[in-house]
């Protein structure tokens, strides 16, 4: 009867499963599925403007998405992070550099690619969880970016590539590279080429607008991780001298900042042999150890000690870098010396991860070690460099120290078995009780010890460090749960810190022992003592204050300082405390009245115990006095500060400069005016008066309100009583000449016998005796007045010299008289002179000729024109601007273009006094036509033609290998080993003739003659084989060229012989369960039955039996890594009783499991409200629907089927029904 209900409930559930399904479909960027987790799956994008939605979670973190840049655009983009969340957003570049970033902790980041050309490239874009979870929005917006010039940058026809991924190739020859750059378009420019093995590479840019230190020219290594060389200023020039390019590639690049326009880059390969440092031996490897910690040279450690020698030099090969690996437990030290005393060598060690742990620079040896650094069972370097030096050989020994002795290895700090905690997350924990400590630090290997403390209630804590070894200098500081600095001891032996007045109880403090190093000192390495006392919290001062009686601590600064409200007039004193850890300052405020002063005093000032300062503040927070040195009180005052406080607040500062202590504030507050007659005390006590005595006041002669002794103007007239000789007379101020009449009533001021009147009619002063009218004929009239002042019979108006009585007239207007002129006329000629260069003296128009106008006439003058050749010796005597005409031509040299008349115009004319040369290609100063060698550079040039070499280019000088001063072209032996080239087998080098194993090394130079791989000295010596017998030679059973009569370690897997428990298999060093079976091949080390990579994963020691996994269900999967640790078939993530294999859902949340107790329908219906709700009518309409379907097939059943009920059909769908 079920036939019915049947498909009604398929349908059903298919409408919810459809639902249901629609909800966790992603769709990031419209995309139907989660965008790319890189940038190789990267969900592509349209290259418009768009705003795109996505989502991230804790199980997605990162979306990625491409966009093809069309050629001329750039591209900004904008995301906006979900409420509560923090995603991130990064733009990338084709090579997957990046170009920009923004990681903004508000919800707006946003990227652009300004400044970097991507047009024409694929861009990426990531957006990144960094919190939160939900959906982001991503804005992109396509721009117009302006474009410099179309470029040709090594006749590509297009621009060099931007980074070193897209560097432009450039083939291995010497060339020229035309290119642009620019700061606004194209910033950088870079090219890569091959250098041939056996070759250097030299670079030299012209750029004419290139600017000093706006441009650069860079030489870099192929990793694009170091320079080789760089250069920021013209001429741009870069070298791989000292630098082993040769066989590789190196890449240059052209970089600005500021500057725009082509350039040209002129690239030079040259050969490297016979170069300094071309030929090394550094460690015995047969060449140059390597110039970066990436290249190192490894020396392998056959000993605990090793030397061998190197080379170095400032310019060819500045820096030499060795690796070696430092066993677990071990540490490693160096030294370097040197023999030449000018040279300067420094070395460094850096850790494997290059970060420097020691370095020297100053001494000859310089001597670097790890000391008890955590360095062992890692790779360290070391660094020697060339400061300043050439040519230079040095020793290097390398050696190795085991710490398993050490103290450092070996700490026992508060009794722990082990070392206190580096840092506050693993500080050790001591228990709250007054107790004594000991440990040991080191500035070099244990820089910190760090202890916890749980404080109990009403508790506060003292600590104090001491250590014996007066060489350490230890510190100690005080820290709170926060790890917010408490109180710090860094100066004493004893270290002393307490928790003062910080309130501490019930929470866990930090207490940091440190031994710091640097430029300020070392605190060294040794033990110390830690004592820890717990103070209850009624014996600490600063947690039990009453400062001036308010129950509580007094403000600590100025604008909420504590009101002292009964401070009245009179004598008053207040208590308090404060201390410099961690209650620095009380301030207090007063009022003082009207007419009223104050001082203040404070006990105990400065003391052994503790250091308190006073200080008095106005109303403005103006400072008023201060006290700091002041010993047993300190002290301040109004008066005598010129303050007037009266009617205002006033503050005073306690402040605990050093320590702390309980004080008592002293307040007196009086009046300014003890006998109230209107003037301050503190003025009668100057005026003389008695300022309690209010008949007794001061004297004021002119009524200003200033008492006379006091008053800088007795008489008020202005003129101060210093200056006034009648200061007690407002009528005079002065008696000038001292007669005792003031100026003022007296005629003759000054009683120099002219009256005031007449000197002022005559212009002179009055009040001077020293000056007094002029009268030159002593007529009794002032000269000013006089009308014949020199008494001479001419008036003056007629007198050409009114003061003089032997002249009166002077013809030529010189200021001369006649009767005194030497040049009557004036001309500037004296009259005897005119007389002897033949010209009138007594006419001006008529002077002596003076073509130099030096003053002397041409009829006595040696050097007419002037020009310091002597008339007898000018080939132009008339002419200053020339003297000499080297080649007769009638035109002077200044004027001539060709002085030596050779063709060869002076500008350009080596020697433009001789006509037999006019070129110097050399610059020694002799003419090429007789220099027999034009470039100078030791070849004659008769020779250089010969040898095939430019004799006129100093760089192209002939090949002469043994310096014979015979160039290898013609010389039959080009090493002077007297073994013809054609038969030499090493033509090129004098010590070298024969090759016996063909190995190109020289038999007297090669270490292995007979080429079988072992070196002649030790075939002799050590390993006992014939070193010219290549079937001769020595066991070596780990293949390490070490024999194993020498080898310390056979089988060479880093573990000696004597502690190696398989010597002679290098697979296996350790027998931990001591099966006869190494630790590398047994899967259960421990033998406890569980293999030992589930013990790594399950976090199980795989070396200690009585460690094995937690396994609750038993199954040999830990419970660490157990998906399923009841082994129910629910994965614990899912399991809501991860430990109960019958239960695994509690949907209704009861705490008891589903399948016990299972879900009711309206637990059903809580769970999936919106699915209900759905369900329910979608129910409905299906109930309608097949009710309907049902009533319309019943109605014709009628018809065909009599015997069929309705009743039972009904039934039965309903009952079908209930049970879904």
């Amino acid at each position: 009867m079920g036939t019915s209900a049947s498909p009604a409930r398929t349908l059903v559930a298919l409408l919810l499963l459809s639902t249901i399904s629609t909800l966790v479909l992603a769709d990031d960027a419209g995309s139907g599925s989660d965008a790319g987790g890189s940038s190789s799956t990267a969900t592509s994008l349209n290259p418009t403007n768009a705003t795109y939605y996505g989502n991230l979670s804790s199980t997605d973190t990162a979306d990625f998405y491409s966009v093809s840049m069309p050629n001329g655009t750039g591209i900004s983009v904008g995301l906006t992070s979900p409420s509560g969340g923090d995603f991130d957003l990064y733009l990338y570049d084709t090579g997957n550099s990046q170009i920009d970033s923004s990681l903004s902790t508000s919800s707006y980041d946003e990227v652009t690619s300004n400044g970097t050309s991507v047009g024409g490239t694929t861009v990426y874009i990531e957006v990144r969880r960094w919190s939160g979870s939900g959906q982001y929005t991503m804005q992109i917006w396509i721009f117009s970016e302006p474009q410099g010039p179309p470029q040709n940058d090594a006749g590509t026809g297009a621009d060099a590539g931007d980074t070193a991924t897209s560097a432009t190739p450039l083939s291995s020859t010497n060339q020229s590279v035309p290119g642009w750059i620019s700061d606004t378009f194209d910033p950088q420019d870079w090219y890569n080429i091959s250098v041939p093995s056996g070759n250097g590479i030299f670079v030299t840019m012209n750029f004419p607008n290139g600017s000093t230190s706006g441009s650069q020219l860079a030489l870099i290594e192929s990793t694009a991780t170091y320079y080789i060389q760089y250069d920021y200023a013209s001429p741009y020039e870069v070298t791989s001298n000292g630098t082993n390019v040769g066989g590789g590639y190196v890449y240059i690049r052209v970089l600005t900042n500021s500057d725009e326009g082509n350039y040209t880059l002129t690239i030079e390969l040259f050969s490297t042999a016979g170069q300094p440092g071309s030929s090394q031996d550094d460690a015995g490897s047969g060449g140059d150890a390597g110039d970066t910690s990436s290249s190192a040279l490894q020396i392998n450690m056959t000993s605990n000690t090793t030397t061998f020698e190197g080379w170095v030099d400032e310019n060819w090969d500045a820096n030499d870098y060795y690796s070696v690996f430092v066993p677990t437990n071990w540490t490693s030290w160096a030294s370097l010396s040197w023999s030449n005393t000018s040279a300067d060598l420094d070395l460094y060690l850096y850790d494997s991860n290059q970060n420097n742990i020691d370095y020297s620079y100053f001494d000859n040896p310089e001597t670097v070690s790890g000391n008890s650094t955590a360095i062992g069972g890692t790779t360290v370097y070391y660094n020697v460099v060339a400061y300043s030096g050439t040519d230079l050989y040095y020793n290097l020994t390398i050696g190795m120290d085991n710490l398993s002795d050490s103290p450092a290895y070996n700490q026992n700090d508060a009794n722990s078995g082990g070392d206190a905690g580096d840092a506050f997350s693993d500080a050790l924990a001591l228990p709250a009780n007054n107790s004594t400590y000991y440990g040991w630090i080191s500035d070099s290997s244990d820089n910190d010890d760090i202890y916890s403390v749980s404080i109990p209630s009403g508790y506060a804590i003292v600590a104090d460090l001491s250590w014996n070894n007066s060489g350490n200098n230890f510190d100690l500081g005080l820290y709170d749960e926060a790890q917010t600095l408490i109180d710090s001891s860094i100066n004493d032996n004893p270290e002393t810190v307490s928790s003062g007045s910080t309130d501490i109880s019930n929470t866990t403090v930090y207490i940091l022992v440190q031994s710091s190093s640097g430029w300020w000192g070392n605190g060294g390495e040794g033990d110390y003592t830690l004592n820890i006392t717990l103070v209850n919290q009624s014996e600490v001062p600063g947690l039990n204050q009453n400062d001036a009686y308010t129950g509580g601590d007094a403000g600590d600064e100025y604008s909420n300082a504590t009101p002292l409200v009964n401070a009245t007039p009179g004598l008053s004193i207040w208590p308090g405390y404060v201390d410099s850890g961690s209650d620095n300052y009380d301030y207090y405020q007063v009022y003082i009245p009207v007419d009223h002063g104050i001082t203040a005093e404070l006990s105990p000032g400065y003391g052994q115990s503790a250091w308190l300062t006073l200080a008095l503040y106005d109303s403005a927070n103006s400072q008023v006095d201060y006290d700091y040195s002041s010993n047993p009180t300190q002290s301040v005052s109004s008066n005598g500060t010129g303050a007037n406080l009266g009617g205002t607040n006033v503050v005073i500062e306690v402040w605990a400069y050093d320590g702390g202590d309980q004080y008592n504030l002293s307040l007196w507050i009086f009046s300014l005016d003890a006998d109230g007659d209107g003037f301050y005390d503190e003025d009668e006590y100057a005026c003389g008066s008695d300022p309690y005595d209010n008949s007794s006041v001061p004297t004021d002669t002119d009524a200003d309100g200033i008492c006379d002794p006091l008053d800088e103007d007795i008489d008020g007239d202005g003129v101060d009583n210093a200056n006034d000789s009648f200061p007690d007379d407002a009528n005079e101020t002065s008696d000038n000449d001292g007669d005792g009449t003031g100026d003022n009533s007296d005629l003759d001021d000054d009683n120099d016998g002219w009256t005031d009147s007449a000197e002022y009619s005559c212009g002179t002063d009055g009040h001077d005796s020293d000056s007094f009218p002029d009268d030159l004929d002593s007529d009794g009239i002032c000269d000013i007045l006089d009308e014949d002042i020199d008494g001479d019979g001419y008036d003056n108006p007629s007198d050409s010299f009114d003061y003089d009585s032997s002249e009166w007239n002077d013809t030529d207007s010189d200021g001369i008289g006649d009767n005194s002129d030497g040049d009557d006329d004036g001309d500037g000629f004296y009259d005897g002179v005119e007389v002897d260069c033949l010209s009138d003296p007594l006419d001006p128009s008529s002077t002596p000729d003076d073509t130099d106008s030096d003053g002397v006439c041409d009829e006595l003058d040696d050097d007419v024109d002037g020009d310091g050749i002597g008339n007898d010796l000018d080939d132009f005597p008339f002419d200053d601007s020339e003297s000499t005409d080297t080649d007769g031509d009638g035109i002077g040299d200044s004027s001539d273009p060709d002085d030596d008349n050779d063709g060869y115009q002076d500008a350009f004319d080596a020697f433009p006094l001789d006509p037999s040369e006019w070129n110097d290609n050399d610059g020694d100063l002799v003419g090429d036509n007789s220099d027999p060698d034009d470039d100078n550079d030791g070849w004659n040039d008769v020779d250089e033609t010969i040898c095939g070499t430019n004799p006129s280019l100093i760089q192209s000088a002939p090949d002469d290998w043994d310096g014979d001063r015979l160039c290898d072209v013609v010389d039959p032996d080009d090493d002077n080993d007297a073994w013809n080239d054609t038969i030499d087998a090493f033509p090129l080098d004098p010590n070298e003739w024969d090759d016996l194993d063909g190995d190109n090394q020289g038999s007297n130079s090669d270490p292995d003659d007979d080429g079988d791989g072992w070196s002649d000295s030790d075939e002799l010596s050590i390993c006992g084989t014939d070193p010219r017998d290549q079937q001769s030679v020595p066991d070596d059973f780990d293949g390490d060229r070490i024999c194993d009569n020498l080898d310390d370690d056979d089988d060479n897997d880093l573990v000696l012989d004597f502690d190696d428990a398989f010597p002679l298999d290098p697979t296996e060093t350790k027998d931990t369960d001591g099966d006869g079976q190494g630790d590398g091949d047994d899967a259960d080390d421990d033998n406890d039955g569980w293999a030992d990579s589930t013990e790594v994963v399950c976090e199980t020691s795989p070396i200690a039996s009585s460690e094995v996994p937690a396994d609750f269900d038993g199954d040999l999967t830990c419970d660490l890594i157990d998906p399923d640790d009841d082994n129910d078939g629910v994965i614990d993530q899912d399991d809501a009783f991860p430990y109960d294999s019958e239960e695994w859902v509690d949907r209704n949340s009861d705490g008891l499991g589903d399948n016990g107790h299972p879900l009711t329908v309206m637990d059903k219906m809580k769970l999936n409200p919106g699915i209900s709700i759905i369900a329910i009518g979608s129910l409905a309409a299906m109930l309608s629907a097949t009710m309907a379907f049902l009533f319309g097939r019943s109605r014709l059943r009628e018809q065909f089927d009599d015997d069929r009920g309705w009743g039972d059909e009904e039934d039965d769908y309903y009952e079908e029904w209930e049970y879904q």
